[in-house]
Order: structure tokens, then sequence, then C-alpha cells
């Protein structure tokens, strides 16, 4: 057949679907023709607002980690990948605004990494209704929940506490020969109080764990004296945040002034309390900030830290980053995050297109790649499996901070599955 027959065919089959996107209902794809010239991988969060200062290192490990992989593996068949970023400032309208200019983009956009909390449960539908697939590192229940388009780059807050309330009662109840008693003090936002659910709760009395204590405080709140003071008298000897940044040690602070502070994991001293984070609270910027406060508090995370440089993505991350002569207050969880993101988006487009071809790849080819991961570890560096009624990794670590450092203490350990019950 002539090639201007089949040109026309193809024109013809496009403005045919185009036709019956409204009967169909959903969105026509502006499909790839061929081999690009490079991927551009969107992502966008908040570099203007409160978040701004886990946002920008996870910008410029991204930066590093596309000329690394460029370079070193030759981008993806050959491709050279390439990123777009939108600041969002946090702001959900603002988030609708970057992600239409996104979906507009040529080629159509099959993919979007998302920061912020807000944004991605304000974008999930749509990542549905568009075929766009998500990978956040944000995972509250309404950003992944119900299973669509979205992936979350980490456990989810829920499983995740969950992961400490199985070690706390797994280690440190059985070393001590007491009852777990938590309070849980977190940010009042839907990001901080992903981590109040029924689910937690009704999995912590499973385990013979009493919250004796719940209560929120504002993002910008330099003191929680008052709470700490109902703390003790709740007879709490654990306090989880989900929190970030200043989060964790505005709790340590107000705790250390009261005299209540508890250092030694192990040491059982009544009226005192000890300290768990949440995973982006379990960063080297609150050991930055927070100083010896934060000495022996321990919390779930996924990633392996900068005082782990056997790994060998932690390896390729430090030397980029003196290449790049990036920032000191730079070298936390978020920039070493950009890097197994990116490498397995990479890697499951390129599995992707050697199974359908470059013309066929899409948010939906791309999310059935994801979907057959099962205990893969990009570079070392974390452990994805991911399936269709679970879009979310079900493997973390418990680290402590000792020394100025942030170790892990467990092995890799399985959260309990603390997904919305509707979903299980």
């Amino acid at each position: 057949m002539d090639k201007r027959k089949i040109s026309t065919l193809g024109l013809v089959m496009v403005a045919l679907l185009l036709a019956l996107t409204p009967i169909l209902g959903c969105t026509a794809l502006a499909p790839l023709v061929g081999k690009p010239e490079k991927v551009v991988i969107h992502h966008f969060g908040d570099l203007s607002g409160p978040y701004a200062p886990i946002t920008m290192p996870i910008v410029n490990g991204f930066k590093d980690f596309a000329e690394w992989f460029n370079t070193e593996a030759g981008g993806i068949d050959g491709v050279p990948i390439a990123g777009e970023f939108r600041d969002t400032g946090g702001d959900s309208e603002v988030a609708l605004e970057a992600y239409e200019a996104f979906k507009a983009s040529k080629a159509y956009p099959i993919i979007n990494i998302v920061y912020g909390p807000a944004e991605c449960e304000t974008l999930s539908k749509l990542y549905v209704k568009d075929r766009i697939l998500c990978f956040t590192n944000s995972p509250t229940d309404e950003c992944i929940y119900p299973p669509g388009y979205t992936l979350s780059a980490i456990p989810s807050y829920a499983d995740s506490i969950g992961a400490f309330i199985d070690w706390v009662v797994g280690d440190w109840a059985k070393k001590t020969g007491e009852e777990v008693k938590l309070a849980i003090l977190t940010w009042d936002t839907d990001f901080g109080m992903a981590i109040m659910t029924y689910e937690v709760r009704e999995y912590a009395a499973k385990k013979g764990v009493e919250i004796v204590y719940e209560d929120v405080f504002e993002l910008q709140d330099m003191n929680v004296s008052t709470q700490m003071a109902a703390i003790k008298t709740a007879g709490a000897n654990w306090v989880y945040d989900n929190t970030l940044a200043h989060g964790p040690g505005v709790i340590h602070k107000s705790a250390a002034a009261l005299g209540m502070l508890n250092q030694d994991i192990y040491d059982n001293t009544p009226g005192m309390i000890h300290r768990a984070t949440g995973p982006w609270g379990m960063d080297e910027s609150v050991v930055a900030l927070a100083g010896e406060l934060v000495e022996g508090m321990v919390g779930p995370r996924s990633f392996p830290s900068w005082s782990m440089p056997e790994v060998e993505g932690v390896a390729a991350a430090i030397t980029a980053f003196h290449t790049h002569n990036r920032k000191p207050e730079e070298r936390v969880m978020g920039y070493l995050a950009a890097w197994p993101e990116l490498y397995t988006i990479c890697y499951c487009m390129s599995e992707a297109v050697e199974e359908v071809g470059w013309d066929q790849l899409s948010g939906t080819t791309l999310r059935d790649q994801f979907l057959k991961l099962k205990g893969f570890s990009p570079q070392e560096m974390t452990k994805y499996t991911f399936t269709a009624d679970k879009p979310e990794p079900i493997q973390t670590r418990i680290f402590e901070v000792y020394s100025g450092r942030l170790l892990p203490i467990t092995d890799w350990v399985t959260c309990p599955d603390l997904r919305p019950a509707s979903f299980r």
C-alpha cells in the first residue's frame, strides 16, 4: 500500500477517535508518532509555600539523576530524559492550572510526578479520566484509593505507622516489659492527619497498643507545650507525628522543656516519652533543624540515608551531589528519593517500549509495567511491589537517629495493610 494512503488512513482513524471521545467517556490522546527526540517527565510541587524546603532537593535530585541516566544508561532506548517542573505553592487551584498546561503539551504526557498531598488528591480522578499515570510522594488514602492511575513512591502513611506499631510491640515492648501507650500529635493538614484513620486505630487496638491521646497543631506553631502536658497526664510513653522539616523538632523541644523527653529507646522511666515520626519526618532535614534533641527518634523510612554510601544509588547520588555543588541543606531524603523514583519510571518505560513500541506507549501501558513489579529494587534504594488493588509499596524499614546519623535498626519489613476497609 502507498505510504500516503497509510498516512491518510491514520488521520481518518485519529479523527474518528476524537469524534467518539464523548461517547466513550475518556479523553482522546495525542499519541507518539515513532521514536521521540526526548522523553519529558512532568513533575510539580510546592517551591514557594510551606513544603518548599522539602521540594527543592527533590527537583535538583531529578535534574542530577536525569544527567546521570542519560550519560550512564544512554536514556530510554537511546532517547534522553528531561524534566519539566512547575511550582504549585501547595495550592490545589494552581495544581489544576499546571495539570491543564501539562496535558496540553506535545507529545501527550503519560506520567506526572506529584509531590504534595493536596495537589494529588485534587487530581486523582482526572488522572483516571485522562489516563495519565501519577507517581506520588505523598500517599494519603484520598490520593491512591480507590485504585486508579495514581501509584505511590512510598508506603502510605497509614501503613507506615502500622509498621512502627509492629516494631514497638514486637521489639520495644518485649525488651522493656512495658505496654505501649501511644499519643498521636500531628499537623492539622491532609498530610499530617493521614494517620488518624479508623484502620490505624483498629490495628493499634488489635496489637495491644493503647492510643491514649490524639491532637493536631498548626503548621506554623512552634510550641506544643500544652499538648505535651496533656500527653504526660494521659500516661503516654510514645508520641508519633506525621510531619516533616521543623515539625518533629517542635514536639521534641516542647517535650524537652517539660523534662519529659527520653532519648534512650529502651529506658522506661515513668512519665517520660519516646519519639517516633512518619516517613518524611525520618529525614536528614529534621536532624539538621533540631540537632541533638532528635537523638533516639525512630520511624519508618523506605529509602536509604546519606549515611549508607555502600548502597549503589546512594553512592551515585553522592557523586552527582558534589559534582553539581548542591547546598548542604539539600542533603536530605528528597534528593535521594528522586533517584529510585525516576529509575523505576525509566525502567518501566523501557520495558513498555520493548513490549508494545513507542507508538503504543501510554499512561495505561506504563501502568501495566508498574503493576508487574514485585520486589523491584532500583539501585538497591527501595523495594517496589504494586498490584492493581494496592497501588503502594508494601515494604519499609525502621530507622533510628544515632549520633546524628539515620540508620536502619530493622531489615525490610512488610507493612500491615491499613488501606481503607472498603478497598481491601
